[in-house]
């Protein structure tokens, strides 16, 4: 069995009298690709947190890269964020903050470089690589709230990736995306696994987004994981009335996956 880069026990996140999160066994394996599905309001950005150590679990314990987030100090916990690259979901650009898109990237480098001092030409190489890479080079010194959406998105992944991460956890990376560059984003996503061989923890709503290395899948629903396998074990009929609706079924082709409209449905 290969090591866990998230493991789960016996945990349940609580807010405002609210039970967030409840699992009691969870497993992410290191180096896959996983997404973590369900509907809005399931969960699925409190377990994003409850990894990185931003929410206090009321019980049980989180352990990711091999280490019990619910056990280390501040010093402990800021350096194992150090080796998880997050990108959370984007809000719009704000145009008071007018940083390039090589700015921005390079915020990625800092975490290793170490707070308010500059940055080594090392760093502004790792930064050019990860921008060239992903197509953003030509955009390097345009500023980060004057390109698209997608383009925003891949930036912040050039961030994430000039952090040097062990494990990749992405937040809705499409969201609000048009078709074109959803599946670009996706192709990234994809590209960067197969390059690399990182783990990624894809949280996500839809199954369009998978990209074709994502070979489990967990759904999560009111705070607690309701089925976890292949997509194509995952998402049977009763799952996806379950989480979709009536009238809709689950298409599987080629490693890519949707959710269609029934033959027949009105």
């Amino acid at each position: 069995m290969s090591p866990a880069a998230i493991d789960f026990h016996g945990v349940t996140v609580r807010a405002g009298g609210r039970c967030l999160l409840d699992i009691p066994e969870l497993r992410i394996p290191s180096g896959s690709v996983v997404a973590l599905l369900g509907p809005n309001g399931a969960g699925k950005t409190t377990f994003a947190r409850a990894c990185l150590g931003l929410v206090t679990p009321a019980s049980g314990s989180v352990k990711v890269l091999g280490q019990d987030v619910t056990a280390l100090r501040a010093g402990a916990l800021a350096g194992l964020r150090r080796r998880i690259g997050y990108v959370p979901q984007l809000p719009p650009a704000r145009s008071e903050l007018p940083l390039t898109v090589r700015e921005v990237a390079a915020i990625g480098c800092t975490a290793r470089a170490g707070l308010l001092r500059p940055l080594e030409k090392a760093h502004w190489r790792c930064v050019d690589v990860w921008l060239e890479r992903l197509g953003l080079a030509a955009l390097a010194d345009r500023a980060f709230s004057e390109i698209s959406g997608g383009e925003q998105r891949k930036t912040v992944l050039a961030r994430a990736m000039a952090q040097e991460p062990e494990l990749l956890i992405l937040d809705e990376p499409t969201a609000h995306l048009d078709l074109g560059w959803r599946e670009r984003v996706v192709e990234t996503i994809e590209r960067l696994h197969v390059q690399t061989g990182l783990g990624v923890l894809l949280i996500c709503h839809e199954l369009e987004v998978l990209p074709p290395s994502c070979r489990e899948v967990v759904v999560l629903e009111a705070g607690r994981v309701v089925a976890q396998g292949s997509p194509e074990a995952v998402f049977t009929p009763d799952c996806v009335r379950r989480l979709y609706g009536p009238g809709l079924r689950a298409w599987h082709e080629g490693g890519r996956h949707a959710i269609l409209p029934t033959e027949g449905a009105a």
